[in-house]
């Protein structure tokens, strides 16, 4: 047996796809883990998780000292910058542990599930919703009295689409509210309800969803748990790296199948998807779910 602390970098998506490996990763060492994370949420509660230390308190300290290791995860200084894994493979390779399919996050909020009911009766919420992400590529912090700046325009889908999209929705689904899931500084859109609450929070609303549309982020990696599926739309990034085969992943250039031929991370026209097709493909995936009662495929998807 040994006690391992494991150095959990980067944004809450790829924390959050850290937790695949937990289950695994307790085998290996014969008891619990400990996590080092600027994201100590994505961890909580986790029963393979002994305890989750924030990153301000310093590495010196004796509860991390104690470690029998400390192993640091950094996928984007590894295979995964070829282009040819998933990051939860790519995880796997690092960290010595066999990847498959089925492996998926998982993360624990059902602590916040009064905060979300509570947050719902205020906003006057009573029937079905639905979440959309349009904007993204900042963390929780800086949103705090900080005006929203983003000089990745794959991060965010255009707001005159995004309220297309929106409107198209509200016409075809005038009793479902949308629930706006981004940050307190970025933009708004008519006919949706913002958030506000602890990021974690979303997850919970999740559960409870018609579906999702959202650009490729943390919440896209909330929903494999979760076992919600929706639309996700891609810009410079690879969805085979960070998606999962349950969602609809749209992206200018390619349809249902990833096309590495069409791929180039840096044209600015990755983002700039279809309204019309994204509002159809929603359609198509709630329709599914009533349809279809058979479990999600909640797999990854590899290249």
């Amino acid at each position: 047996m040994a006690l391992n602390t494991y150095v959990v970098e980067g944004g809450i998506g790829k924390c959050v796809a850290f937790t695949a490996l937990l289950p695994k990763l307790v085998e290996k060492s014969g008891q619990n883990v400990q996590i080092y994370t600027p994201y100590i949420d994505c961890f909580a509660f986790n029963p393979g998780v002994a305890m989750a230390y924030e990153q301000s308190i310093p590495m010196n300290d004796p509860r991390i000292q104690a470690s029998d290791n400390l192993i640091y995860c950094e996928p984007y200084k590894s295979n995964f910058s070829l282009g040819k894994q998933h990051i939860i493979q790519s995880f796997c390779e690092l960290m010595g542990v066999e990847y498959d399919l089925t492996m998926t996050p998982k993360i624990y909020t059902s602590h916040l599930k009064d905060t979300y009911i509570e947050w719902l009766e205020k906003k006057g919420i009573t029937g079905k919703y639905m979440l959309v992400q349009f904007s993204g590529g900042q963390t929780p912090f800086a949103q705090l009295g900080n005006p929203y700046q983003s000089i990745d325009p794959s991060r965010n889908y255009p707001i005159y689409l995004a309220q297309k999209v929106i409107s198209g929705l509200k016409a075809q689904y005038p009793n479902v509210a949308i629930i706006d899931c981004t940050m307190s500084n970025e933009p708004g859109y008519a006919g949706t309800i913002k958030y506000e609450g602890p990021w974690a929070g979303i997850h919970e609303l999740i559960k409870r969803a018609e579906g999702f549309i959202s650009i490729y982020s943390w919440i896209n990696h909330f929903l494999a748990f979760a076992k919600v599926s929706g639309i996700v739309l891609w810009g410079s990034t690879r969805w085979t790296q960070f998606g999962y085969s349950h969602n609809k992943n749209m992206h200018f250039h390619m349809g249902d199948k990833w096309d590495e031929s069409k791929f180039s991370p840096n044209d600015p026209r990755n983002i700039m998807i279809d309204p019309d097709a994204v509002i159809q493909a929603y359609i198509e995936k709630v329709e599914h779910k009533y349809s279809d009662k058979t479990k999600l495929n909640v797999c990854c998807l590899v290249a």
